[in-house]
């Protein structure tokens, strides 16, 4: 156990330290600021528009990254050799698909928790469809130069990645000013003010809503993970990518075919996840709160769906060709 767990944090820091994990993050983090700008001047559906486009972003971007992390940990190990190395100590290879498979996933619960916090932050900076909130703006894009200077004074003064000092800074940064923002918002708006949708978005509405994202992400690192013992990066997105689209409307389609209900549409629909389960726009829109049961039959969809594809990954890795590049 002990060994899992050191292997997870090295997979977990490996996937840190990639600048291109920092690029997307950011990529991620700029397209969120700036939707309160895009959805300006619409009838009273700004707060609705920057939530759903930032709930798109952090779940586009989060495939993105669950394939970066798989193909630079996992696919690139087995084909520079690395991974033998590893099955010289006493790692089974269960060990190393586990280990492997954890630290991605912390990765990316680190990065959609980032996206999750910049999503509320972004959400309290549209006031409303004609103004924004001038100082949340300047919090917002300031926490993401004063992370990118964190990790540039750490990189240049002790020799440290300035990717994961980076990223570190912004796990810290973003969620405390997001908390900060909210309460003071609360106390400055009036009860009617509280209530109207164009206005404020309360956070026991919110941060259910997000957190199903978590959900989503995870089973595509899992996903990314068992395609990259026998796929390189772009074989591992282009597939992941097939899944995605495919998961979106297959639901849809296998009702209109097999009809809703059918054995023949749960057997079809099994194959593929159900992207549409973690998909809370509507629910936001309407302000209406996550059913606890609702979200219980989630977490055990998700880890059911988990749990199969570790099992899948352990099995296409039991007899996959190690250190292709070093025969």
């Amino acid at each position: 156990m002990f060994t899992i767990f050191r292997l997870s944090m090295n997979a977990c820091r490996e996937c840190l330290r990639e600048p291109v994990y920092y690029l997307m993050l950011l990529a991620a983090l700029i397209m969120i600021g700036l939707f309160p700008y895009f959805s300006m001047f619409v009838f009273r559906q700004q707060i609705r528009l920057v939530c759903d486009s930032s709930m798109a972003t952090t779940m586009l971007f989060g495939l993105f990254a669950a394939v970066l992390c798989s193909a630079r940990t996992i696919s690139r190990e087995m084909k520079n050799g690395t991974v033998l190395l590893l099955m010289s100590k006493p790692v089974s290879r269960f060990s190393f698909v586990i280990s492997k498979i954890c630290g991605i996933l912390v990765s990316l619960t680190i990065f959609v928790f980032i996206c999750n916090a910049a999503t509320w932050l972004s959400i309290l900076i549209a006031v409303d469809q004609f103004r924004l909130s001038e100082p949340l703006v300047w919090c917002y894009f300031g926490a993401i130069c004063a992370a990118a200077l964190y990790g540039g004074i750490r990189n240049f003064i002790a020799q440290k990645s300035f990717s994961s000092n980076a990223v570190a800074a912004m796990t810290l940064l973003f969620p405390v000013i997001a908390l900060i923002s909210h309460i003071v918002r609360m106390k400055t708006l009036s009860d009617y003010q509280l209530t109207d949708k164009e206005t404020f978005m309360a956070a026991g509405v919110l941060i259910p809503a997000l957190c199903m994202l978590f959900f989503a992400v995870w089973i595509m690192g899992v996903i990314s993970s068992a395609l990259a013992t026998r796929m390189e990066i772009v074989g591992n997105l282009m597939v992941c990518l097939i899944l995605f689209l495919t998961g979106m409307m297959l639901h849809y389609f296998a009702a209109r075919v097999f009809g809703a209900g059918s054995v023949s549409a749960l057997l079809c629909t099994s194959l593929v996840p159900n992207w549409q389960l973690f998909w809370m726009a509507d629910v936001l829109s309407n302000r209406i709160v996550i059913p606890a049961a609702y979200f219980v039959w989630t977490v055990v969809y998700s880890v059911l769906y988990c749990a199969a594809w570790i099992g899948w990954a352990f099995f296409l890795f039991q007899d996959s060709e190690l250190a292709r590049d070093t025969r």
